[in-house]
């Protein structure tokens, strides 16, 4: 909504959200559906992605006071799930405990790098995270990163990687620029193979055949901020393939699965996102 100048349903949806997910100093990552009782953990990657809604819309409306919002939330959180070089995953208001894990994925490098250019300090904060991130490619052969960092062992995690997490990773590099031209390449071929799988070992071979559209949104959109546009629109025709046509089904319109009537909310968040790329 605020990349799309909704101004008035976007500060709607924010009111909404802090009412319902504010734990004052983070967002809840869910609320219980039977009790309606907010978990005591956050999702950092979450509360990275409202703050930037935030920016966004400051900058569309000229906002003083979103702006102001922006920088305290991003405060906030340091206090919580980011501890200097660190995105941890999760922050507990109830144990008041940290996640010893930083999914790579949460590293939301363009926002990281808005927020912590105020001093020398928080900007070598972000060079320690940049390097982070870049140091867990995983080779030439399979140009994706690990899944994970475990400060407790000061290792890279070895679990079979999380497509659309490792896909979120490229995109925060290629945001700012830093995606490297081997990883370009894989995602180029896989596009043109239409075989894109939803899981692989740090190795690069295949753990899970399916096929999921918010992936090709993805990579769509790591084509767009890469300025590779003729990729962009073969990923987003592989994109659209999924939208049902049929004007009788429960979910005409939608991307989805006629026989079920599924239609998964990451695949269309992600197809309306890359869209507007």
């Amino acid at each position: 909504m605020a990349q799309t100048h909704q101004n008035k349903a976007f500060r709607e949806f924010y009111q909404h959200t802090k009412k319902y997910f504010d734990q004052g100093r983070q967002f809840s990552y869910r609320i219980d559906d039977k009790t309606k009782k907010k978990s005591d953990v956050n999702a950092t990657i979450d509360d990275l992605r409202i703050i930037r809604a935030l920016q966004i819309y400051a900058q569309n409306t000229n906002s003083e006071k979103y702006r102001r919002e922006a920088a305290k939330r991003f405060a906030m959180l340091q206090t919580t799930s980011i501890h200097k070089d660190r995105v941890l995953d999760f922050y507990d208001v109830r144990t008041k405990k940290t996640s010893n894990k930083s999914s790579l994925a949460y590293y939301d490098l363009a926002t990281l790098k808005y927020f912590e250019s105020v001093s020398k300090k928080e900007r070598d904060y972000y060079q320690k995270q940049l390097k982070l991130v870049k140091q867990g490619y995983l080779g030439d052969i399979f140009p994706l990163y690990a899944p994970n960092y475990n400060w407790k062992t000061n290792q890279y995690g070895t679990e079979n990687l999380n497509t659309s997490e490792a896909l979120i990773t490229v995109l925060h590099l290629a945001e700012i620029g830093k995606m490297k031209t081997e990883t370009a390449n894989w995602l180029e071929m896989q596009v043109d193979n239409k075989k894109l799988y939803n899981s692989y070992t740090t190795a690069g071979a295949i753990a899970d055949h399916s096929q999921s559209t918010g992936n090709y949104a993805l990579a769509a959109m790591i084509f767009a901020r890469s300025g590779n546009y003729k990729y962009y629109q073969k990923a987003m025709k592989l994109v659209w393939e999924d939208q049902v046509q049929n004007k009788k089904s429960e979910i005409y319109g939608a991307l989805g699965d006629t026989k079920n009537n599924d239609a998964y909310s990451f695949n269309n968040l992600l197809a309306l996102l890359a869209s507007q790329s």
